[in-house]
C-alpha cells in the first residue's frame, strides 16, 4: 500500500467517526431542546401561578402585621440595609480602621500642647 492509499483510507474512517459523532450529537441536543420546552412549559403552567399566589398572600401578610402592630402601638422597626447582615460588620471594621488610623497618626505625630505657642519662656 502507498502513503497516498493510507492517506485517503484514514480520511474515509475520519469522515465516517465525524459523521457518526456529529448524528449522535444531533440526536442529544434534540432530545434536550424536548427536556427544556417542556419544562419551560411546566413553569409556565404551574410554577408561576403558584409563585403569584405565595407573593400576593405574603404581602398580605406583612401588611396584616403592619397593622396588627401600629394598633398595638409599637413602632415599625427602621428600614434595613439590603444584605446588612454581611455590610454591617464590614463597615463597622472599616470605620474602626479609619478611627484607628487617625488615632495612631494623632499619637505618633508631634505634641501639642493647648495653650502654648510652642516658644520656650
Amino acid at each position: 500500500m502507498s502513503t497516498a492509499t493510507w492517506i485517503a483510507g484514514t480520511a474515509v474512517l475520519l469522515s465516517v467517526l465525524l459523521a457518526v459523532a456529529l448524528l449522535r450529537t444531533r440526536a442529544r441536543l434534540r432530545r434536550v431542546e424536548a427536556t427544556t420546552a417542556r419544562l419551560v412549559a411546566r413553569l409556565d403552567d404551574e410554577v408561576a401561578p403558584a409563585l403569584t399566589h405565595v407573593q400576593v398572600e405574603a404581602q398580605a401578610a406583612r401588611a396584616t402585621a403592619r397593622r396588627a402592630a401600629t394598633a398595638a402601638g409599637v413602632d415599625e422597626p427602621p428600614r434595613r440595609l439590603p444584605l446588612e447582615p454581611v455590610i454591617g460588620p464590614v463597615v463597622r471594621a472599616v470605620a474602626f480602621g479609619a478611627g484607628a488610623r487617625r488615632t495612631l497618626e494623632r499619637l505618633a505625630g508631634p505634641m501639642r500642647v493647648r495653650g502654648r505657642t510652642g516658644k520656650a519662656a
